[in-house]
């Protein structure tokens, strides 16, 4: 037979009329006969009474888990997992994803209890009118703990806010991994720990704990921008929880892993709060401050404040003795816009204050020194503080202000032992990689390694102003003419004298080293741009903001590279 031939029989064995001889062929065998053929029927329901059954089932969800631990929960002053998200969200705004999911684990008991949507609510919605994803662990359903499609509701969230660049809330109220279901719940764990490290840096990531985050969850906290821990009963972070830490070291952990103990002792948790209410109304400040992605500026706020305000109080607060301390948060609370400072890790490294404000409606990361905590000095916790800070800053493009009152990195075989020269280095180095707008006020102290740091034009900071009391040197004036002097001195005769020369040479050493005035005289160090009247510090801070946010490249260019290798 000939190709054409082919062509032919095949058009014309499905031809129209073909088919519409077989099914009616088909309709005479299958008479009489119920549910075979073209007769059968696969719904027995109309779309009406499906979709009834549809927002029955939904309904119950919506009722959520174990009423004893619901009970338990607001017993101790909680908010629920469904209430938390509504209380997030802007009123009506929130649209739920996975609600219909539910354990498929029969094992190990696992069929005797049920698991609305899998014990954790995820969706997106507007806080502020920006969208934002969410995700909110359900206490009511086996105590939060997470199982294997838990955790991948948590994956698919956090994939939804990568793709649509905007950030990721996350509540742990928890037992931690759900142990009925093993080795299942891994791989969303896995999915999630990559998510989070990946897109650090991309989108702003949030986590408030507002109840148990126990073992490898812990993780997941950590990985992210900025934690939040409540102060109610039951709230606690540990990386073995006290079960599983009296099994293995009979050690009991119950006391320790709260909020208070995150923030001054492992430098774990970024801010207390009361409870979720206020955990809630920071998450939405610090969101407030963040653009909803990298590639994005940070959110601007028509501003009330006057631009230009001086303040009169600023010329009093520091004490006329240089060895005297005050505290840093009074001039912050006169420079920024209204007075309002968000601050982070208050508790945790005190000689180092870090947060958010807005100068003229932009925001803008602070690093101030405290000289009431040792002196203001940086140790190595202070060091990681205000690196991650300034790092996150930079992620962002959140411009900084440096106040600085610092007047060395602590010394000692005590700080030596901890590291103090990495830590610092550390932050040296992130510092000088910084590409967001750098204003650095010289407050009062700056010596050796806090140049680098904060004060050198034009590597750490693209604008340096000194207040008069401004002291920029290698080191201080006693202890420069106790090492340059020190033969000197013990030879001289008598206590009096050796003080007498003491004064002489401090006085002189400041005079010709110290005094910004006549460090600003030299200008083949071009240390700093101006010394300025403190009054005008928030008007020199916004004018070269101003500038520094029309700053594309940097004077000095960078080398191209795939990353810098950060000392830790």
């Amino acid at each position: 037979m000939s190709n054409e031939d082919k062509n032919d029989s095949s058009q014309e064995k499905w031809s129209i009329d073909t088919t519409k001889e077989v099914m009616q062929a088909k309709k005479e065998m299958t008479k009489g006969k119920k549910g075979r053929g073209i007769s059968f029927r696969p719904y027995v329901e109309d779309l009406r009474t499906r979709l009834a059954k549809v927002e029955e089932k939904r309904k119950k969800i919506l009722e959520m888990g174990d009423k004893k631990l619901l009970a338990k929960q607001r017993e101790r002053g909680k908010l629920t997992a469904r209430e938390r998200i509504e209380c997030f969200f802007d009123e009506g705004t929130f649209f739920e994803h996975g609600i219909f999911g539910e354990s498929q684990i029969k094992g190990m008991g696992m069929s005797e209890y049920g698991t609305p949507a899998d014990g954790v609510i995820c969706g997106f919605g507007l806080v502020g009118g920006r969208r934002v994803c969410a995700y909110a662990t359900d206490y009511s359903v086996l105590a939060g703990s997470s199982g294997e499609g838990h955790q991948i509701k948590v994956a698919d969230i956090t994939k939804l806010a990568a793709a649509a660049k905007v950030p990721i809330v996350g509540f742990i109220d928890s037992s931690g991994a759900r142990l009925h279901e093993a080795a299942p719940c891994l791989k969303g764990y896995y999915d999630t720990f990559w998510l989070q490290s990946n897109y650090s840096g991309v989108i702003p990531q949030i986590t408030i704990i507002c109840g148990g985050c126990a073992a490898g969850q812990a993780y997941s906290p950590l990985l992210t921008d900025f934690i939040i821990m409540t102060k109610t009963k039951g709230t606690n972070m540990w990386l073995g929880g006290p079960r599983a830490t009296a099994a293995l070291t009979q050690e009991d952990i119950t006391e320790i892993g709260g909020a208070e103990y995150h923030m001054k002792y492992s430098g774990s948790c970024h801010y207390v709060a009361e409870d979720d209410k206020e955990a809630i109304d920071v998450a939405k400040k610090i969101l407030s401050y963040c653009p909803s992605s990298w590639e994005e500026a940070p959110p601007y706020v028509s501003p009330k404040d006057d631009p230009f305000r001086r303040e009169e109080k600023l010329l009093d607060i520091l004490p006329s003795d240089p060895r005297r301390t005050y505290d840093m948060h009074d001039i912050i609370s006169l420079i920024v816009d209204d007075g309002q400072f968000l601050e982070i890790m208050e508790g945790y490294a005190k000689s180092a204050i870090v947060g958010f404000c807005r100068f003229d409606g932009y925001p803008c990361g602070i690093y101030a020194g405290n000289p009431a905590y040792l002196a203001g000095c940086l140790e190595p916790d202070a060091c990681d503080k205000v690196t991650r800070f300034v790092t996150y800053c930079d992620c962002f493009n959140i411009p900084l202000v440096f106040l600085v009152d610092t007047p060395a990195i602590t010394v000692g075989d005590d700080w030596e032992m901890k590291g103090v020269i990495r830590h610092a280095t550390k932050l040296l180095h992130t510092t000088n990689c910084a590409t967001v707008p750098r204003v650095c006020i010289l407050v009062r102290k700056a010596y050796g390694g806090t140049l680098p740091i904060f004060c050198a034009k034009p590597h750490a900071a693209d604008f340096v102003y000194v207040w008069p009391t401004g002291e920029y040197a290698p080191m201080g004036a006693d202890g420069a003419v106790a090492i340059i002097y020190d033969r000197k001195i013990r030879e001289l005769p008598s206590t009096e004298e050796r003080l007498t020369f003491a004064e002489a040479k401090k006085k002189e050493y400041f005079d010709e080293y110290v005094d910004p005035i006549k460090t600003a005289a030299n200008l083949r160090w071009d240390f700093f741009d101006d010394i300025i009247d403190p009054r005008k510090t928030r008007e020199m801070i916004i004018k070269s903001m101003q500038l520094g946010r029309t700053i594309k490249e940097r004077v000095i260019p960078r080398p191209k590279r795939k990353q810098g290798n950060r000392p830790v």
